[in-house]
């Protein structure tokens, strides 16, 4: 019973002891919440009015309570909507339309101090705190600033004083901006959680701050990054009149980890060192821009990275630090998800600097030695970029390129096709205009130096619409290109080519400059269409062609065989020179048409951008029936391919005008040569057929001769055959005329008919002789003259009575001569006539025609004078 009521006694006593602490807790914090209603508007009215005296800033809030209890035994004091204003020191314009106006915004401030401040009066806040806001830092080009609220000393002194002698700083869910337009360093974030904490000893201070902040973009000049990045800052700084002493600091961004340590001097100036080690990259691509971070989806890197950095200068608004960063890259490696390809043994070394003048212009990127393996190729070399603000690279690289593997593991989808090897040599330095459309005008501007060895190599462009194959041989690209037995396959033609092309790169450059070449060239078949496909465009050009200017070239050729539609030629020689406005072909050799061509001639343009070609062309045995089917009969209908039978041989001389749209102006065409025809025929040409109106011959049809030799001429829009006899299978006939490339003509055509034996000779029109203009030669042979004329549509033969006149007068006359020689001879009768007894005038006959075992007939051919329309060779034979 006794311990019964111990233990209830005791019970009792526990109940009254909760009870008084209780009671107590519930009376301290209602006197603690009356005593912080009661004082609330005192203590905030202190706070508020130091504040108005230390910050020159002006700062808005929504509403102020006093709490002895949230942070006891500490006292606190929270504003809510806070919103502090920029200073008014910094040039607001420079940031264009971007928030200018406010410092800081938080929803929550919370200042804590102790309760016995408000007791004594004076207020110490050792701790601070700030909650969901937004924090805007600026600062202009002149170093101007939003943030300075620095105390005014010229405040009027109060018997209230409020001492800020933070020792802890709780930042929590604040978004964070800095611009910085002087050093042109952006940067924009989120400060999840962070804490500051500094202790002062005299003039030694010791402060630590440490934080969880998500990097959302970054900006220093023209790099920008734009990528959530999780950061973790942990700062250890000991302060002290002779500077600040970084140390165990470390900044974590993605985990990767980077040392720093260092110290500011009291004047300003930093020497700090930040090093990381054995960092993982597989995760670089995430700082790459979204463009290139698309195309690099597949691509997965791995390797170990190593970097020592250091920060060194005055330290200020307008201005960076000098960068000095070492790095080094080894065990590198590259998969591709869709190949089984991978870049190995990937190292290099390199340094980075802004420069002595920490900007752009000043900034390098130099990579001393880098070397991996591709698939069975191994590249190495060095690469260094200078002056951020024009981009000048330099690169040395030596590699053996094998294309299918490049296809391949880069996704080149523009090379349709790819073989062989070549050993690459390649120097180039130079400045990159623009990198984000580079071009091989660039390239080509970057003054490459390079030696290309070919092993079967091909490659082809866009489904192989560019094509080259099988190329061999060795190509040095520099200022002069030299080519020493390169031989590749373009377009269905295998090449081979020696020479040197100087100033090459620079004039594929766009450069002003003038490209020289010397070169010897070979190629098997050729078939032009193929290999010029714009020449089957017969749409008719528009604009004036133009000669080069700045090119000079003397080009030796060698062509096995050359076609082009029906035309085919082989065995094809020489030599082309070209200078400014003027192409010399020189020793041009081909065998054609069952013949053989050679010849000289040039294209001169002149200066109203008209042309003038003068060709001296040779024939030899061309086939006459070949070449008219080869060439579709000139275009004309006049005389065609079955028509004609025979081999041509002689030579032209033409002298051709153009316009600048290669036009040919045919008023002005001359040109005259001299033709043999060998076994000749002319088979079932209608205008001799049409002689049938006259005589009845039947061996007209089929007209056959063995040799026929004659000269020709083109003067005046006129194309003239001299007087010519052709002792023909047919008949004896004598023709001469002319044809104008206005489609008309008029022949005149002498008959020799004593020969032609049982034929029968039509009866002619009235006012003539039986036998129409007929003339007996004295020795039985009887001669007709017929004149054959085509103007437009109008086909006609009919006697020629002018020319039987003049024969008929010119015999006379000779007869007369004869009869005078005589009776001179005999009698001595006219000894004063002197016109008898000059010697006749020996002249060299300009005409020769043999059939079978006949004399030769002789003539001298007609003078004729010397011009715009179609293709005179067009229009030559052409009839309506």
């Amino acid at each position: 019973m006794t311990k019964r009521a111990s233990i209830n006694q005791d019970m009792k006593l526990f109940l009254k002891t909760v009870f008084i602490f209780a009671a107590s807790v519930i009376l301290l914090t209602v006197v603690l919440f009356s005593a912080s209603l009661l004082l609330q508007d005192k203590v905030a009215g202190i706070v508020l009015k130091s504040f108005n005296k230390d910050i020159q800033t002006k700062y808005e809030f929504e509403d102020a309570s006093l709490s002895f209890i949230r942070n006891f035994p500490k006292a606190s004091l929270e504003l809510k909507n806070v919103l502090v204003h920029s200073s008014l020191h910094f040039d607001k314009k420079a940031f264009g339309s971007s928030e200018t106006d406010t410092l800081l915004y938080a929803k929550y401030v919370s200042a804590a101090f102790s309760i016995t401040d408000i007791i004594h009066g004076n207020y110490n806040i050792d701790r601070l705190s700030v909650r969901d806001g937004k924090l805007n830092i600026l600062s202009d080009k002149n170093g101007g600033v939003n943030w300075d609220i620095s105390t005014d000393t010229t405040a009027t002194a109060t018997s209230d004083v409020l001492t800020i002698n933070l020792e802890r700083i709780n930042v929590s869910r604040v978004t964070a901006s800095y611009s910085n337009l002087a050093t042109r360093l952006f940067l924009r974030g989120r400060i999840e959680s962070g804490k500051m904490k500094s202790l002062i000893s005299g003039d030694d201070i010791d402060f630590t701050a440490s934080g969880d902040i998500l990097l959302e973009s970054f900006r220093l000049y023209e790099f920008t990054l734009k990528r959530s990045t999780k950061s973790r800052m942990d700062i250890s700084l000991h302060s002290s009149p002779k500077g600040i002493l970084f140390r165990k600091s470390s900044v974590k961004i993605d985990n990767i980890g980077f040392g720093l340590s260092g110290f500011i001097s009291e004047d300003d100036n930093i020497d700090l060192l930040i090093k990381g080690e054995n960092i993982d990259i597989s995760g670089v691509k995430k700082y790459l821009s979204d463009s290139l971070n698309a195309k690099l989806a597949e691509y997965n890197p791995t390797g170990v990275l190593n970097v020592t950095g250091s920060l060194n200068g005055p330290l200020t608004r307008t201005a960076n630090p000098r960068m000095d960063i070492h790095f080094g890259l080894a065990k590198g490696h590259v998969s591709y998800l869709n190949s089984a390809l991978n870049i190995n043994n990937l190292s290099l070394k390199g340094d980075f600097s802004n420069g002595a003048n920490m900007n752009p212009s000043t900034c390098s990127l130099t990579v001393t030695a880098f070397s991996f393996d591709l698939g069975s190729a191994k590249y190495s070399g060095s690469i260094r970029l200078n002056d951020f603000d024009t981009l000048e690279a330099t690169l040395s690289l030596d590699c053996r390129i094998i294309p299918e593997e490049l296809k391949d593991f880069f996704r080149l989808s523009a090379i349709s096709s790819a073989k062989g090897s070549a050993e690459l040599s390649l120097r180039l330095a130079g400045r990159i205009n623009n990198p984000k459309s580079f071009s091989i005008s660039d390239f080509l501007a970057m003054n490459p130096v390079a030696d290309i060895n070919f092993n079967s190599f091909s490659a082809g462009i866009h489904r192989n619409k560019v094509l080259i194959e099988n190329i061999n041989g060795l190509l040095h690209f520099s200022d002069t290109v030299l080519a020493k037995k390169l031989a590749f396959r373009w377009r269905g033609t295998d090449f081979c080519l020696n020479g040197s092309f100087a100033k090459l790169p620079a004039w594929i450059a766009g450069q002003q400059v003038i490209l020289r070449a010397k070169a010897d060239v070979t190629a098997g078949e050729i078939d032009l269409l193929e290999l010029f496909p714009v020449l089957a465009d017969t749409t008719p050009s528009t604009s004036a062609y133009l000669l080069p200017r700045d090119v000079v070239f003397d080009l030796n050729y060698e062509i096995g065989k050359l076609k082009c539609k029906t035309f085919s030629a082989e065995k094809i020689n020489g030599s082309l020179n070209y200078k400014p406005g003027i192409a010399n072909f020189k020793s041009l050799r081909m065998k054609t048409m069952d013949g053989s061509v050679s010849g000289n001639g040039f294209i001169l343009q002149n200066r109203d951008k008209s042309f003038i070609s003068r060709a001296a062309v040779n024939l030899e045995k061309i086939d006459i029936n070949e070449s008219f089917r080869v060439f579709h009969n000139f275009g004309q209908e006049f005389i065609k391919a079955e028509n004609l039978a025979g081999k041509l041989s002689g030579n032209v001389s033409l002298l051709l005008p153009t316009d600048s749209m290669l036009n040919p102006i045919v008023k002005s065409v001359t040109a005259e040569g001299k033709y043999t025809i060998e076994n000749g025929a002319l088979i079932d040409f209608m205008p001799v057929q049409e002689l049938s109106s006259f005589i009845e011959i039947s061996e007209l049809k089929n007209i056959h001769f063995e040799t026929l030799e004659n000269d020709f001429f083109i003067r005046n829009n006129q194309f003239y055959t001299p007087l010519m006899d052709v002792r023909s299978s047919a008949a004896n006939l004598s023709v001469s005329g002319k044809q104008s490339f206005d489609l008309d003509y008029e022949y005149h055509v002498k008959l020799l008919l004593s020969e032609v034996l049982s034929k029968k000779i039509r009866k002619p029109k009235p006012n003539t002789t039986e036998f129409g203009a007929v003339r007996d030669d004295g020795l039985g042979r009887t001669s007709v003259f017929l004149k054959i004329i085509n103007k437009g549509d109008d086909f006609k033969v009919s006697y020629d009575m002018k020319a039987a006149g003049a024969q008929i007068k010119n015999d006379f006359k000779n007869e007369r001569k004869n009869l005078k020689g005589i009776l001179n001879q005999e009698y001595g009768w006219f000894k004063k006539d002197t016109s008898e007894q000059s010697a006749p005038v020996q002249t060299t006959p300009r005409v020769r025609v043999v059939w079978g075992d006949a004399d030769t007939i002789k003539t001298q051919p007609e003078t004729q004078p010397a011009g715009d329309n179609e293709n005179p060779f067009r229009n030559l034979f052409r009839k309506k």
